[in-house]
C-alpha cells in the first residue's frame, strides 16, 4: 500500500486538509506533515526527516500549505531535495511557484495565445497609475496573494498616493484590466485531464469581489465543452496536476483571471455535493502506479 503524506500545518483545524487525509485514508496509508518538522542531516549519509521519521517514507506529498511560523525558503528547499530525490510531489514546485506568481502565470497564458486580461505588474507608483489610466478601469492585486486580500477596484482617475500606500506594504503591484461582467465568475476544479466540478462564484449583493472568502455565494456550473479545453490547457501550460482555474464572461467572451495550486473547494463542495479531495487522491495514486512524474510548466 502506498504511503502518502498532505502537507499542512494545520491538519485539525483546515478542512481541505481534513478532506484529503479522510480521503486518502480510505485508499493507501497516509499522515498529516507539518513542513516545520522537516530536518536535514548531511552527515556520513545524508538523509530527509520529518515528524521524526525519514521522509523517504513517504511515495508523494500533496502539498496543502507551508507553515509561516518558520522559514518558508527552508521548507521549499527541502521540498527541491525530496524530488531530487524522485519523491512525487503533487503539485510539483515549479507549478507551485509560477501560479503563486499572478504576473508569471498571465504572462505564460498570454504567450500561449490563451485569452487574458490585459495586464500590468510594476514597482512604480508612477506607472501604475498610468497603467491604471490606459485600462480606463482596472483591478489592483498583490502579485502573491489569495482570497480577495488587498484587491482594490479603481477608475481612470487612480490615486497616485493609494498606489503608493499599496506597494509600501505589498513591494509590487498586479494590475489588471477590469472585465465587465454579471457580478460573477466561474471556477473551475481541474485535476489532470478531468474537472470534476464548477460553479458559480456570485458576489454578494453591493460587492464585486466574488471570492468565497468574501461572502460569495457558489451555484453548480456546466462548462461548455469550449471552457473545460480551456481550462484543461491553462493546467497543463501552467504545470498543475490539480488547481481552480477563476474564469469570467465578459462581452468578448470568457477570460482566464488565475490559476490556484493550492485551490480551496469548501464552496464548490457545498453547491455540487462533489468532495474533489478523492479526485486528488485518486490522481496521485494513479501517477503512482504509472510511474509518472508531476506536471511541470510547458
Amino acid at each position: 500500500m502506498y504511503r502518502i503524506a498532505v502537507v499542512t500545518p494545520d491538519a485539525e483545524q483546515d478542512w481541505h486538509s481534513r478532506e484529503l487525509l479522510k480521503a486518502a485514508s480510505n485508499l493507501a496509508d497516509c499522515a498529516a506533515v507539518d513542513p516545520i518538522s522537516f530536518e536535514v542531516q548531511a552527515g556520513e549519509l545524508p538523509s530527509i526527516r520529518v515528524n521524526g521519521g525519514p521522509a523517504d517514507a513517504y511515495d508523494a506529498y500533496i502539498i496543502r500549505a507551508l507553515n509561516r511560523l518558520g522559514e518558508i525558503d527552508y521548507q521549499y528547499d527541502v521540498f527541491e531535495l525530496l524530488e531530487r530525490r524522485g519523491k512525487l510531489l503533487v503539485n510539483s514546485l515549479a507549478g507551485l511557484s509560477l501560479a503563486e506568481s499572478k504576473a508569471q502565470t498571465t504572462f505564460c497564458l498570454r504567450e500561449a495565445g490563451l485569452p487574458v486580461p490585459r495586464a500590468f505588474a510594476t514597482q512604480d507608483a508612477d506607472k501604475a497609475a498610468a497603467a491604471v489610466r490606459a485600462f480606463g478601469m482596472a483591478v489592483i492585486k498583490p502579485l502573491y496573494g489569495s482570497h480577495g486580500i488587498g484587491v482594490e477596484k479603481l477608475d481612470h482617475e487612480a490615486n497616485v498616493e493609494l498606489l503608493s500606500t499599496f506597494l509600501d506594504e505589498y513591494g509590487a503591484v498586479y494590475i489588471q484590466e477590469y472585465i465587465p461582467n454579471q457580478g460573477r465568475d466561474i471556477r473551475a476544479f481541474v485535476v489532470g485531464d478531468e474537472i470534476p466540478a464548477a460553479v458559480y462564484r456570485v458576489a454578494r449583493e453591493g460587492e464585486w469581489k466574488t471570492n468565497v472568502f468574501q461572502g460569495s455565494t457558489c451555484l453548480p456550473c456546466e462548462l461548455s465543452p469550449a471552457l473545460r479545453e480551456l481550462c484543461l490547457e491553462a493546467a497543463r501550460i501552467v504545470g498543475l496536476d490539480y488547481t481552480g482555474v477563476d474564469l469570467i464572461e465578459g462581452p468578448d467572451g470568457p477570460m482566464i483571471l488565475e490559476l490556484n495550486g493550492t485551490p480551496s473547494w469548501q464552496g464548490l463542495f457545498s453547491a455540487t455535493n462533489r468532495n474533489v479531495a478523492v479526485d486528488v487522491v485518486n490522481r496521485v495514486l494513479q501517477m503512482l502506479d504509472a510511474g509518472r512524474c508531476a506536471r511541470q510548466p510547458a
